[in-house]
């Protein structure tokens, strides 16, 4: 499915209805992600799927967003509905990879935090790495 969707996480807010309003005009879907769906794949939530049995394992209460199918002027113009709707930032965001697909949502969430945290201290995200290797 290449339909362009965005994962909402910890976002059933009056910002995150704001978010979903923006996304309307732009043809982007929206899914609230809840932590009982934290345990499946990122995939498996793009196409629908609902989990067998609820995720009761570490949950966030961080605010994240996954953009699926979200590239070059379609991107552009989300992350610029932002400052244009004045909605404040969403610190992690990632898109959608063939490599973070099979991850699930807490381990998205630990990998985004590991980066913003040396994105913050000037450092690679990886160990090994110096801030001219990321290849961002």
């Amino acid at each position: 499915m290449n339909m362009p969707l965005i994962l909402l996480y910890n976002l059933d807010t009056p910002k995150g209805a704001k978010i979903r309003r923006m996304c309307l005009p732009l043809g982007l879907r929206t899914r609230l992600v809840t932590p009982e769906e934290y345990g499946l794949p990122l995939g498996d939530l793009v196409d629908g799927a609902a989990p067998e049995t609820p995720w009761t394992g570490e949950t966030f209460g961080d605010e994240m967003l996954v953009l699926v199918n979200c590239t070059g002027l379609l991107l552009d113009r989300f992350l610029q509905g932002f400052r244009r709707n004045k909605i404040p930032a969403v610190y992690l965001k990632a898109v959608l990879t063939p490599t973070n697909r099979t991850w699930n949502s807490v381990a998205l969430h630990g990998e985004l935090v590991k980066e913003r945290q040396a994105i913050a201290q000037g450092q690679g995200a990886h160990a090994g790495q110096t801030s001219g290797e990321e290849g961002n």
